[in-house]
């Protein structure tokens, strides 16, 4: 998926190690099509891309080009769903195979059903082309599946319009509203019983556990690693804020007490394992050029630049932006970057 990004890029004439070095990009990412990206990355890359080529149909031109088989096992699940619900049911239920960075959810009201994408993070240029690029690629599974002419009622998104969105109203073709409380697609609820061309139950049953097992794999493995990714997912909440005992608790099914029993049982504690996240989430936030250190602060729960700047020398004995030169010098001088 990240490649499908990088390939419109370079058709547009940007470099290949302009886009590296703004993504920090894996140079054996072409050879390594099934490998994980960090999220981050591929934020910094969209945010490079959005400054660099000023084209605000560049998410739908990238979501174009995708298919479902690109999602390998979820997408041929998809595919051979029983029934346009039963794909629906299967993205939602196993979309982290694809990303844990947000998730789909589809809801039923009345005579209409949401498809709505969910990403609770700040909705920075980075953020605001990725989301555009899930529901234009959301649109286009669906219309693989449903038939070419699946048209939306309503497409929303929660960011701002963009100066030029002609682009936008051809790829959709129905109303687009910005600065809507959702990212994501209404339809007709009669979709929903469409049946795809490539439906088979017997193989889409044997492909979601295919996709179970998978799920399972990517599973943190002890409770330490599990309370690490909630960490991290309440500091990317839009709610900001040092992540709470109680709320990563609830978030894990448990309750406060037990949750510190299973830490203290693993040799670590709530607190440390808070302070260890923010501080890896530091060291990885300061080496991007697309973020200033006040917005990795609020990021990270801080009050303010100068409470962060204490936990860096806390943490690594220097200041934020010496730690920021120090990472810039090692990666040595940057390339010209225009087309």
């Amino acid at each position: 998926m990240v490649q499908r990004v990088v390939d419109h890029a370079l058709r547009d004439g940007v470099r290949p190690d302009a886009l590296r070095r703004a993504a920090r990009l894996p140079q054996a990412l072409a050879e390594d099509p099934g490998r994980r990206i960090e999220f981050d990355h591929l934020i910094d890359l969209w945010t490079y891309l959005g400054r660099t080529l000023d084209d605000p149909s560049l998410p739908l031109r990238v979501a174009q080009a995708a298919a479902l088989e690109d999602l390998h096992v979820l997408g041929f699940a998809m595919l051979t769903a029983p029934s346009v619900r039963d794909a629906l049911d299967t993205v939602a239920r196993h979309g982290a195979l694809l990303t844990d960075s947000g998730r789909w959810e589809v809801t039923e009201a009345g005579r209409r059903v949401h498809l709505r994408w969910y990403r609770v993070r700040p909705l920075t240029l980075g953020h605001r082309l990725s989301n555009e690029t899930a529901v234009a690629q959301g649109l286009g599974g669906l219309r693989r599946i449903a038939g070419a002419d699946l048209t939306p009622i309503e497409v929303t998104f929660r960011h701002p319009a963009p100066p030029r969105r002609a682009g936008h109203g051809a790829f959709f073709d129905c109303p687009v509203r910005f600065d809507a409380p959702h990212d994501g697609l209404s339809f007709r609820r009669e979709i929903l019983d469409a049946v795809p061309p490539s439906a088979n139950r017997t193989l889409w049953e044997y492909l979601c556990r295919s996709a179970e097992a998978l799920s399972e794999q990517l599973a943190p493995r002890t409770r330490e690693d599990a309370v690490r990714h909630a960490i991290v997912r309440e500091l990317s909440s839009a709610d900001g804020g040092i992540p709470s005992l109680p709320r990563v608790a609830r978030a894990l099914g448990t309750t406060e007490r037990t949750l510190r029993r299973h830490l203290e049982a693993e040799g670590t504690s709530f607190r440390r394992l808070v302070d260890d996240v923010r501080r890896e989430r530091a060291g990885s936030l300061l080496q991007r050029a697309t973020v200033s250190v006040t917005e990795v602060a609020l990021q990270l729960g801080f009050a303010d630049a100068t409470a962060f700047s204490h936990a860096c020398q806390r943490w690594f004995g220097c200041a934020p932006r010496e730690l920021r030169g120090s990472a810039r010098a090692a990666l040595g001088p940057a390339p010209s970057s225009a087309r």
